[in-house]
């Protein structure tokens, strides 16, 4: 029952890599900007780039993302892995079968010695060749388990709880990856969004430069306003520059997220939506402790350690097999085949009984680091809930902040477009310089970058919340307030 007594440490084993595996694709989160407005908009590609443009909608992303990563594709493998696992401790309920058997040539005989007051029957000889020049055995063995004191269900409970625990760990690296492309696809549009700002802040100022210069040209604008007309124009390459290379960056990410070649050029479809007021908090905890897979993970792993230490107190316990032998043995001289009196055959059958009465304490080891790793499993669980609650209620609250915050944006558009316009008619009707419409432009490029990153925050913080929740595969996968709970 050698298999028995380590299948507790394959599971184990298989658990830890799968652990693994899901911790790296949880910490592997490509860095974008911090915020991005919606607005459908065309990523420039690298110059030199193929002109292989790809529409793509947010939907499209995920899936993408989710058919060609190697992450996933890893955890598939671990899931076959632990599916393996479930079949080789099932194997140890089934009947075995063994055939063995050995066809000799000896070149020499064996021989046996005899004593020396022996030797004289046998003619003064002291040693007598034994068998024949060739020989033959052939047996076919087998075995089966009766009772093993629960080693069998133990064992086979383990195997299918790691089964389960790996299939949830999948689902938690899809959460994760879900909430990457997400993010990195609002990323783009953001990135897109701040570039438009920045170059139409770049015309304005162009603009204002031209207008003054030829005032100034003519008598009727100071040195100063010619000035800082060029500085401000100046001013405006930076953040330009840095908007186009924040861009190209973010679509790197994406692309990589989605498996894209990184010259491929993208168009996409999806602008970032408005976002709902978000369910009730306690609505989402309990979502969150039903469809989170890392705290169904936890579960499964849980209940494998309990099956753990039944496992260890099983190998105390006595063990019942069936076993029976059928075989085919021969000796003979001469020829290369024996006739049919050269050879016999033999049958039996035999209730096997064994019991460890005294293991050197080996069983007890067992039992007690199974009870400590069993300890371990309810601890993390306990300390992962608790965890997973904080982080629900954090996502909720920023996403009540973002919300919040994007009133105050709009609103701030609204008041630096109206500046924005009157300056530009204090302009037209020579009561303002070109100066004060340039401040007017600052002000009004300021709100709408505001305004791009608030509605990012607010798309963010609707991912966070999925995330912390769990369940992306869930068909009900929403966090959004239905109409009654928005008008309580």
């Amino acid at each position: 029952m050698t298999s028995l007594q380590t299948r507790k440490g394959r599971t184990g084993n298989h658990l830890r890599l799968v652990a693994t595996i899901v911790a790296v694709s949880l910490m592997t989160v490509i860095p974008l900007p911090p915020a991005v407005l919606g607005s459908t908009a065309a990523v420039a590609n690298a110059p030199g780039s193929p002109e292989n443009i790809v529409a793509l909608s947010l939907e499209q992303a995920r899936q993408l993302a989710l058919a060609r990563s190697e992450q996933l594709a890893q955890l598939g493998q671990a899931i076959e892995a632990a599916r393996a696992d479930v079949q080789a401790a099932g194997a140890d309920k089934l009947p075995k079968l063994e055939l063995s058997g050995a066809y000799t040539h000896n070149l020499k005989k064996p021989a046996f010695f005899l004593p020396a007051d022996m030797a004289a029957a046998f003619g003064g000889a002291s040693s007598v060749e034994m068998g024949g020049d060739w020989d033959l055995q052939a047996a076919a063995n087998l075995t089966l388990n009766l009772w093993t004191a629960g080693r069998l269900s133990s064992a086979t409970g383990m195997a299918r709880a790691g089964l389960e625990a790996s299939r949830w760990q999948e689902a938690l690296a899809v959460d994760a990856l879900v909430y990457n492309v997400e993010t990195a696809y609002d990323g783009v549009l953001l990135a897109a969004e701040m570039v438009a700002i920045q170059e139409g802040a770049r015309a304005v100022a162009l603009e204002n430069l031209r207008v003054t210069q030829e005032a100034y040209d003519q008598g009727q604008a100071s040195k100063y306003d010619l000035l800082r007309s060029r500085v401000e124009a100046a001013n405006r390459e930076a953040p330009l520059v840095k908007a186009r290379n924040d861009l190209h960056l973010a679509r790197l990410g994406l692309l990589r997220l989605c498996g894209l070649d990184p010259q491929t050029r993208l168009e996409l479809t999806d602008p970032l939506s408005e976002v709902a007021q978000p369910q009730e908090l306690d609505s989402l905890l309990a979502r969150m402790a039903a469809d989170s897979p890392e705290l169904q993970a936890l579960r499964h792993q849980l209940t494998a350690a309990r099956l753990s230490v039944d496992l260890a107190r099983a190998g105390r316990g006595p063990m019942v097999q069936l076993q029976g032998q059928y075989a085919l043995q021969g000796q003979w001289d001469d020829e290369i085949f024996p006739d049919s009196g050269e050879t016999a055959k033999s049958a039996s059958a035999a209730l096997a009984f064994s019991w460890p009465i005294f293991d050197g304490f080996a069983a007890k080891a067992q039992i007690q680091g199974s009870r400590a790793n069993l300890r371990q499993a309810e601890l993390e669980l306990e300390r992962v809930t608790r965890d997973r609650e904080l982080g629900v209620r954090q996502a909720h609250t920023n996403l009540l902040n973002a919300l919040a915050a994007m009133e105050g944006r709009r609103e701030a558009v609204d008041l630096a477009e109206e500046t924005y316009r009157l300056a530009q008619v204090r302009l037209d009707n020579g009561l303002a310089t070109p100066l004060e419409r340039l401040d007017a432009d600052q002000a009004l490029t300021e709100a709408r970058a505001q305004l791009a990153s608030a509605l990012y925050d607010c798309n963010e913080a609707v991912a966070a919340l999925k995330l912390a929740v769990g369940g992306y595969r869930n068909p009900g996968n929403t966090i959004a307030a239905t109409s009654e709970e928005t008008q309580r």
